[in-house]
């Protein structure tokens, strides 16, 4: 692991090696977003403040990097004792926490996970302040975060709106002597809050739990889920200077992990990335989860336990855990569960797992017709990818079965096809195709105008016809947003009769661009590399058996009813998506909702028109053994992800607001706080609002509960335990 990973991405507790600003530049603290060049033009000094940034963010894309990481440097300050194991870089101290722990439950595709670091100002010098960060696995949602310092104090927050908790935390601060917090969420990924006044001789520990909904994928008869660990949850900083001897627990011990995984038939649990020990138990386990699978016995469930077999280490790669079960494609039904909430009388969430090719029925045979039309990027930026691009399209051409029609079709500035109208799949027809592609498939095509040539293919469809349209591109495309709306509207409007399918061609293929096809167009997406000789001829043969065995699928319908049959009205319940004709019959996908009901939920129909038929599925409800809260925060921040992305119920409603206006703006935001602040979640729109309390010690934590760890509350101007970054 390189230096500058670690820089970026390590937790930890920072902090600079020099003096805080100057009385008369604090007011600088509001310009922390801005450059280091705007900070020096705000100060109106040019001489006391470094330009220099601590890391290279630039190394990583796409990769938001903790504000923390960049702060003002001033006039040193003469060298002072720090704590043991201090990581000392260039601007910066850093203290790596000297034991990590991650306590994981899976079950199924979701995880509840809790993260607890311990860290030891063993010095006799107090840090005036400092920052924590902890940079988040991607998608995770944050459930909990509490901080405690020393064996007597205690730092808890709950979540309010953004300006009111702001509100809170100035008046806190202002009016009381105790400490005080403010997180705020400075992207999906990272969270960052400063620490002032660590006393001398203290200990920290600081918990944060989220949940996650984990990859999930198929192969053959397997079903595998990926748990990832990152390795910026616990990288090496170095190793003890020989001959130490610390205070027993001073010296870092790396990460320990305890996975606990509830399923059926597990096949194995595997880590290639490190070794582990794995202790398997036939039978359910008391737990807050999915306890009762579906269509399983008790004795079929199992619960395994997964640990480090060195006990505890520092990573210097990702720790990688596979679940794979027993499970594949054409075995996997609709799941749905519902959870009982522990405290709000009569409030439950429900959950509906879609595995892929679940809604639509893999046809007995191939449809005698249908039509098949290709969209081939011909523009400049696929000049080192024609090769690929042809041999892509001669495995599709010679897929098509008879009784089809097709056409190729090009695009780049403009868009040109192979024949005015689709053809008969016929020998001479494929024949004349092949030359085609082969003669005329070059890079001459200038830019990559995708949204004109899609509009002209749906025109000149075969409207009589099933139809299926192939994409293959880089995704270096212009208005990708009204690019997918299009394909969007054009799946609604013909109700599911034409589909989307996207092949990405590249090592730097637009994802948004090639899923987002997709997902608005009921198909689903695949990326080759470059080269024509890495083996990824079975990808576009399975994309298009997909296109040629799969039902074309309308709007799905629900119908809800009790143990006794009668039919429950759940039309004022909360559901994500808002739109269901966003769900692709070739991923795996769910559906929430969030309701309020005294009534027992006992089975859903499913409802998905396939031509001048419908796909029926009655799926029974199970529920939970245990109250909980899971599911519903699942649910809820699914519901803020639709709020994010202007796909709400809001958005979708006859009395929409306009896009881009004061009045959505306005709407998102109360409805954003309503479920954020209701289910304890962190987002755009609230915060974590952390206030002091006092804690008795139990005894049970030998580290945290010895009384060199008391601290002695030191009452000083900007001292306060915890200030925000903004």
């Amino acid at each position: 692991m390189s230096n500058s990973f670690g820089r970026i991405f390590a937790p930890g507790i920072f902090w600079d090696t020099r003096e805080p600003l100057p009385p008369e530049l604090q007011h600088l603290d509001q310009f922390h977003g801005r450059s280091h060049h705007d900070l020096r033009d705000a100060a109106g000094d040019t001489n006391r403040l470094s330009t220099q940034p601590f890391a290279p963010h630039e190394l990583f894309p796409g990769i938001a990097p903790p504000t923390a990481n960049v702060a003002l440097v001033v006039t040193p300050t003469p060298k002072i004792e720090v704590p043991s194991f201090t990581v000392q870089e260039q601007g910066r101290n850093v203290l790596p926490p000297l034991s990590i722990s991650l306590d994981a439950s899976i079950i199924q595709d979701s995880a509840s996970v809790t993260v607890v670091q311990t860290f030891w100002n063993d010095s006799s010098t107090t840090i005036k302040e400092a920052s924590y960060s902890f940079p988040l696995p991607t998608g995770c949602t944050v459930t909990d975060l509490t901080c405690r310092i020393g064996a007597n104090k205690i730092i808890r927050g709950d979540v309010k709106p953004k300006e009111e908790a702001r509100e809170a935390f100035r008046h806190h601060i202002h009016h009381y002597n105790t400490s005080a917090a403010l997180l705020e969420q400075d992207t999906p990924e990272i969270f960052t809050t400063t620490l002032g006044n660590i006393p001398e001789k203290t200990k920290l520990k600081i918990n944060i739990s989220y949940i996650t909904v984990l990859k999930h994928r198929f192969a053959d008869s397997k079903g595998t889920t990926t748990l990832t660990t990152p390795t910026y949850i616990a990288p090496r900083y170095g190793s003890p200077p020989d001959g130490y001897k610390g205070a027993e627990g001073s010296v870092p011990q790396g990460l320990k992990l305890k996975i606990e995984v509830i399923e059926s038939k597990i096949q194995s649990l595997i880590s290639n990335s490190h070794k582990i020990l794995v202790k398997r138990h036939q039978g359910r386990i008391k737990a807050q989860s999915f306890s009762d699978l579906a269509g399983d016995n008790s004795d079929d469930v199992e619960t395994a336990v997964v640990e480090l077999d060195a006990g505890s280490m520092f990573l210097d790669k990702d720790f990688v855990l596979d679940i794979v079960t027993e499970r594949g494609r054409d075995h996997e039904a609709i799941q749905a569960w519902l959870e009982e909430h522990p405290t709000i009388p009569n409030q439950k969430a429900l959950m509906l797992t879609f595995p892929p090719n679940s809604l639509g029925q893999k046809a007995d045979t191939q449809p005698q017709h249908g039509e098949i039309l290709f969209l081939a990027d011909r523009s400049g930026s696929m000049s080192d990818k024609i090769e690929s691009l042809r041999s892509a399209m001669q495995f599709f051409l010679k897929g098509i079965p008879l009784g089809h029609k097709f056409n190729v079709w090009s695009f780049g500035s403009n868009f040109t096809s192979w024949m005015p109208q689709s053809v008969d799949y016929t020998q001479l027809n494929l024949n004349n195709a092949l030359m085609y592609v082969d003669s005329t498939f070059q890079a001459d095509m200038g830019g990559t105008e995708l949204l004109p040539a899609i509009q002209a293919i749906v025109g000149a469809r075969d409207k009589s016809a099933l139809t299926d349209v192939i994409i293959l591109t880089d995704g270096q495309t212009w208005r990708m947003d009204e690019t997918l709306e299009f394909i969007n509207q054009t799946r609604m409007r013909t109700e599911g009769r034409v589909r989307f399918f996207s092949l990405g061609i590249g090592i730097s293929v637009s994802h948004a661009l090639v899923d987002g096809i997709a997902k608005a167009g009921g198909g689903y997406a695949e990326v080759v590399p470059s080269s024509v000789r890495d083996g990824w001829e079975d990808r576009v043969v399975s994309m298009m058996k997909a296109a040629l065995t799969t039902e074309h699928l309308g709007p799905l319908h629900f119908e809800f009813s009790s143990q006794d049959s009668t039919a429950l009205n759940l039309s004022e319940a909360q559901r994500s998506p808002a739109d269901i004709s966003a769900l692709s019959p070739f991923s795996r996908s769910r559906v929430y909702f969030l309701f309020e009901s005294p009534g027992a939920l006992h089975t859903i129909t499913v409802k998905a028109p396939s031509g001048s038929n419908s796909n029926i599925n009655v799926i029974p409800v199970n529920l939970l053994d245990n109250k909980g809260s899971m599911i519903h925060r699942l649910a809820a921040r699914a519901l803020l992800e639709d709020l994010e992305r202007g796909q709400s119920h809001l958005h979708l409603g006859p009395n929409k607001p306009f896009r881009g206006t004061w009045a959505e703006d306005s709407q998102v935001r109360q409805e954003a706080e309503a479920i954020a602040c209701k289910w304890s979640l962190v987002s755009k729109w609230t915060s974590f609002f952390l206030v002091e309390e006092t804690y008795v010690p139990s005894g049970e934590d030998h580290f945290m509960d010895t009384m060199d760890g008391v601290v002695q509350v030191k009452h000083a101007a900007g001292g306060d335990l915890l200030r925000p970054r903004g």
